[in-house]
């Protein structure tokens, strides 16, 4: 890592930040810890009952997406490379349809608790473990990472080392998570998503403002820096072939496919419907803004650097800004152009502590879910109760925080810019899984030896092209230059061709498993998955949502079923046994308070009541005197 501070805070100053920043962990550890009272159960605590609406996990993904890592590392690459940047969060759109109609339902309607879970049911308990093994690594990978980019912004306003600043974040990042669960997570990162934003758009307004306006930044900015896409092949360190063969093909598919923590806020929505909304949302508004708010500092850098190199000096209003260590590119910029001023500064540095706990507190979440449905509920503990499993959830989070302390000691002695230190990891870690799953889901014929064969075989080889990387150079030929540094995107193209091609041919010298064994675990299966999920054949029949219907809580109606009116019955195109969604009609809930039931026999009550026993309306959080919403999923 280079050396060297970004800015020289003056004391008054520090101080100042240094009290939002703390009075802003505080909040934020209060506003999720008060949200553990919606986990009661193991349930609860990992997938919030599945009952959010798609809105408030779709916004609560623009902060679980965007990583402290995110304004650094892409406000660096924007100023070395342009709007080229914004590569990395606008390439998953080929994967997404493969996603919406294939991996989110096979996932939903089998109930899978964990990624490891479907690989055990779809193969076998070995390759359930080699899963655990390379999907902890991956989100270990993410934890430290985060922690070590917070610590690298926070040596950059303080000068205090990262190894003593991390500790202290962390604890405050471990609190809320470790009481709150899930459902502290996904509230807890909506609000930071709007911070994150609106902290993102006061450092842009800024920058354009100390340029002169937008006609000036565009004016500045050098014709390569403007292009969407770098050169197909130059630059071994940063090119189109690499970013789309690395990060696109692999880096999409892991993100998407195998990240526990963006899985189980997937799982955490009322409905796969609902969850492709999301989908949808995410990839075409929420990852195309979030490029410009993670990246446009590093672009409007490079024009205030050029600007000042033809006038000779300082920028009007401002002092002449140097960046000796581009790690700094983000919080030199901000804090120049914002004048020096404390306060506005704090409220930005509070964001990428709102980055820092918002991409974590998913990470630890889902580590701490692998834990206790991987490892210590099937092999050490597997007849406790709830309140155990809940207990050694909280547990679990804690060690992930822990785990992800100590990997920022060998982040820190990684040499290279952030964008290569994180491709460096990543791109070794991700290949065989990814691949594995594509198969598994996608290909009835792939086999249980075959998945654990090339996942293994796939995971060592590309491990050792660390030592041997002309081993990738039949894939990398087309990529020109000396630097190596080109092998950390290659190496993820290498294994996945390695995984892929071994998986096949095995695939056709093994016996697969009978079709009645892998039932809803393929995406040819999906119709017996969903009746399988709800337990009946599925009524595909489409309702209207029923509004503000009054609730009444009836001992006689038995736990988990509602009894409606024939009215209501028809509206909603529901018959008896059919899956219902009631939640509380305050739309800007979201669905905190709401539940999944099946609707019993009609009532004759002459009104359009709806009657729930004592027990669903009390799981269901709802508030006596309040109205309901009722929708049938199917």
């Amino acid at each position: 890592m280079e050396q060297g501070f970004g800015i020289d805070l003056p004391v008054s100053a520090a101080v100042i930040i240094g009290v939002i920043i703390v009075g802003y962990f505080i909040l934020i550890t209060a506003f999720g810890t008060y949200f553990s009272r919606f986990s009661r159960d193991i349930n609860d605590f990992f997938f919030s009952g599945q009952r959010f609406a798609w809105w408030l996990a779709a916004a609560s993904m623009v902060a679980t997406g965007i990583g402290s890592y995110s304004y650094l590392k892409y406000s660096e690459q924007g100023f070395r490379t342009g709007m080229s940047s914004a590569m990395t969060y606008t390439n998953d759109w080929f994967i997404v349809p493969f996603f919406m109609f294939g991996w989110l339902p096979i996932i939903y309607f089998a109930r899978v608790r964990s990624i490891p879970e479907y690989f055990e049911r779809r193969f076998n308990r070995t390759a359930r473990y080699i899963a655990v093994c390379i999907i902890m690594s991956y989100m270990f990978f993410y934890i430290g990472y985060n922690l070590f980019t917070i610590g690298v912004a926070l040596e950059g306003m303080f000068g205090l080392p990262i190894l003593y600043t991390v500790p202290v974040v962390a604890f405050f990042l471990g609190a809320y998570v470790t009481f709150g669960g899930q459902t502290a997570v996904i509230f807890t990162d909506l609000f930071q998503g709007i911070m994150l934003y609106l902290a993102g758009g006061i450092a842009i307004a800024a920058g354009i403002a100390a340029l002169g306006g937008f006609g000036e930044w565009w004016s500045f900015l050098p014709e390569t820096h403007r292009l969407p896409f770098v050169h197909l092949t130059d630059n071994p360190k940063f090119n189109t072939s690499g970013l789309f063969w690395g990060e696109a093909l692999a880096g999409s598919i892991a993100f998407t496919f195998m990240n526990q923590g963006f899985i189980m806020r997937y799982l955490a929505i009322k409905s796969v419907n609902e969850g492709r909304k999301a989908a949808l949302f995410n990839v075409v508004i929420t990852l195309p803004v979030s490029a410009i708010i993670v990246g446009a500092v590093g672009w409007i850098a490079k024009s205030l650097i050029v600007k000042q190199a033809v006038e000779g000096g300082a920028l009007e209003g401002i002092n002449e800004i140097h960046i000796e260590n581009t790690f700094h590119t983000f919080i030199i910029v901000t804090w120049e152009t914002l004048q020096q001023n404390s306060w506005l500064f704090g409220f930005v540095v509070a964001a990428l502590t709102a980055a820092l706990m918002s991409t974590i507190d998913t990470l630890i979440n889902a580590c701490a879910a692998i834990g206790i449905y991987d490892i210590y509920k099937p092999l050490i503990k597997p007849d406790a109760d709830d309140k155990h499993y809940l207990k050694a959830a909280r547990w679990a989070s804690v060690i992930a925080t822990m785990v992800g302390v100590l990997l920022v000691i060998w982040f820190a002695q990684q040499r290279g810019s952030l964008m290569q230190i994180h491709y460096k990891g990543v791109m070794v870690i991700i290949p065989s899984i990814v691949t594995t799953i594509f198969l598994g889901a996608f290909w009835r014929r792939f086999t249980a030896p075959a998945a654990c064969i090339s996942m293994l075989v796939g995971s060592v080889l590309t491990l050792v092209t660390n030592w041997f990387p002309e081993w990738i150079d039949p894939l990398s030929r087309f990529v020109s230059g000396p630097d190596n540094d080109v092998y950390i995107y290659m190496r993820a193209l290498f294994g996945m061709v390695v995984t892929g091609s071994l998986g096949v041919v095995i695939s056709f010298f093994t016996q697969p498993r009978r079709s009645e064994d892998i039932v809803g675990l393929t995406v040819d299966t999906l119709d017996e998955g969903m009746a399988l999920y709800k337990g009946g054949t599925p009524n595909h029949e489409v309702g209207e949502k029923v509004r503000r219907l009054p609730v009444v809580a009836d001992r006689v109606i038995p736990e988990g079923l509602i009894s409606l009116s024939p009215t209501v019955m028809d509206r909603l195109k529901a018959k008896e046994g059919d899956m219902v969604y009631i939640e509380d009609s305050r739309w800007f809930m979201g669905g905190l308070r709401s539940e999944h039931v099946k609707a019993g026999p009609p009532h004759e009550r002459g009104d359009d009541t709806v009657l729930i026993s004592p027990a669903t309306f009390e799981q269901a959080y709802l508030i006596e005197g309040r109205t309901a919403t009722l929708e049938k999923i199917f």
